[in-house]
Formats: C-alpha cells, structure tokens, sequence
C-alpha cells in the first residue's frame, strides 16, 4: 500500500533521524533522538511551530516546540548527552507531542520531497 504525501501547511521543521532510528526505540528516545543535537539555521528553526520526527521520508511523529536552546542545556529524557558544543552551533528544542487534530494530518503520511544530505528541511518558515 503506498502512503500518502501530505501538503505541509503548518510551520515546521522536519527532521531526518535515519541514522539513529529503530522500529523498537520507545517514545521517549524517539523523542530525545529527534529535538537534538542538530546545526541548523535557528532564526528558522525559532519561526516553527512543529517539529516533524522523519524517517525515510514518513512523518513518524510531530512535536509542538516550546523552545530551542544551544544543545546540552537540556536534560534528555533516556539520559543520552552531548560531549561539546564548544562552537555553540547545535541546537535542541524542547517540547510536547502534538495535538491529536496535528498528528492525524501529518503522523503516518510522507513529506513532499525527499530530504538531502540536510538532516534539517524548513516549511513555512
């Protein structure tokens, strides 16, 4: 069956967690994996209202963001740390799981194009 491609009307940020993904992570590595550590332009980051959990093009989940902070400010929920942000250019949001009218359009459905080498790909914002 192929899934649905969803037209993104919402200000969010997508992002590609392909490299640290399993089908059998719990919700909250899920979670910690997608909202850091990330180098992204954050003056975009900061215009979203959700974050999208991707992989392999398919939104796995969507977060409502709160806040972004230069990452290794924030305590992960499954422990996991950051070594160094000497350079202060990673970044990690902190948020919620999105509301259920926000994830029955999005959780499930594929993003309209395929992300690049980019981890990060911006809509609306």
């Amino acid at each position: 069956m192929t899934k649905e491609t969803v037209d993104v009307t919402v200000r969010a940020v997508a992002i590609n967690i392909n490299q640290t993904y399993s089908p059998t992570m719990s919700s909250e590595s899920l979670y910690d994996f997608t909202r850091g550590i990330w180098r992204l332009d954050r003056d975009r980051a900061e215009n979203a209202k959700y974050a999208f959990s991707v992989y392999d093009g398919e939104i796995l989940e969507v977060y409502e963001i709160s806040k972004w902070s230069r990452a290794g400010t924030t305590e992960y929920l499954t422990g996991r740390e950051f070594e160094d942000n000497e350079e202060k250019t990673r970044f990690e949001f902190v948020g919620r799981v999105a509301d259920e009218d926000i994830r029955e359009k999005f959780v499930g459905k594929l993003l309209p194009d395929k992300h690049s080498q980019n981890p990060i790909r911006y809509y609306k914002c």
